[in-house]
Order: structure tokens, then C-alpha cells, then sequence
């Protein structure tokens, strides 16, 4: 006989798991970054997203956040570009880390 089995619900990220997404995202391109944070964006915008997900999801859009701001630095210094150059790198992180912060309170009362 058949059984229908629903989808199984995600365990949060063990601490191997998270040292090892820590180090794939650091050693993404600034274009793969981007694009990585543009996907968990999106995902977190996702109505349909399982909240199982949500935790994992959000966990590595912010370390992509913080991979961005260092290689956006590291990639200025090389250049010999002056630090304040970063800054607008530092303020899009934080402007994407509230996103990604707000995303995730709506969808906390939308459980309520």
C-alpha cells in the first residue's frame, strides 16, 4: 500500500554544516555573492517557502552579506582604492540584512 508522505521537515544547520556553507560562501566571486543574496531574497519573499527553510535560508543570506562586505574590501585595498569606498557596500549589507530581518518578522505574524 501506498502512503502519502508529506515533505520532511528540515533540522536546523549542525555547526559542521554551517563552518562548511561559511567557507563556500566566503570563497564566492562578488558576483556570485550577489547573486546568491538576490536568491535568498527572493526566497524569503516566498509566500510558499516551507518555515522549515526560512532558518537556513536566512542564516546564509546573512553570511553572504558579510562575504560580500569583505571581498567588496578586499577586492578595494588590492585596487588601492581609499576604505570609504566600502562604505556603500557596507550600507547595502545592512540595508539587506534588515530586508532579510523584516521578511522574516512578517512571516512570524503571518503564523500567528
Amino acid at each position: 500500500m501506498h502512503k502519502d508522505i508529506g515533505p520532511k521537515p528540515l533540522e536546523p544547520f549542525t555547526r559542521e554544516e554551517e563552518k562548511e556553507l561559511v567557507e563556500r560562501l566566503d570563497a564566492l566571486s562578488v558576483a556570485s555573492l550577489e547573486s546568491y543574496i538576490a536568491s535568498a531574497r527572493s526566497a524569503l519573499g516566498n509566500k510558499g517557502l516551507a518555515p522549515t527553510w526560512r532558518p537556513r535560508i536566512e542564516f546564509g543570506a546573512r553570511h553572504a552579506e558579510q562575504a560580500l562586505s569583505k571581498a567588496q574590501l578586499a577586492a578595494a585595498s588590492e585596487a588601492g582604492a581609499p576604505p570609504p569606498a566600502a562604505a556603500p557596500a557596507t550600507a547595502k549589507a545592512k540595508k539587506a540584512a534588515a530586508a532579510v530581518t523584516d521578511t522574516s518578522s512578517e512571516q512570524d505574524s503571518d503564523e500567528e
